[in-house]
């Protein structure tokens, strides 16, 4: 999964359900969000919350669909 996140507001924290995402399991280039498919993989199927959160405050709720 991609997201595109604007280059003023460094990403802090990756969060699912409240819950702090290992940066490892992610990665941010050019202003892209990468969740990777191995830890996708590890989720059970069904809706995901995951939070954005930024150094400016500016945090963003995302939900994904997991499915075999």
């Amino acid at each position: 999964m991609v997201l595109t996140v604007s280059a003023s507001s460094a990403v802090t924290a990756l969060k699912i359900g409240g819950t702090a995402v290992n940066s490892s399991n992610y990665t941010i280039s050019g202003g892209e969000l990468t969740i990777t498919g191995d830890y996708l993989a590890t989720l059970t199927n069904g809706e995901k919350t995951f939070t954005v959160e930024t150094g400016d405050g500016l945090n963003a709720t995302v939900k994904v669909t997991v499915s075999d």
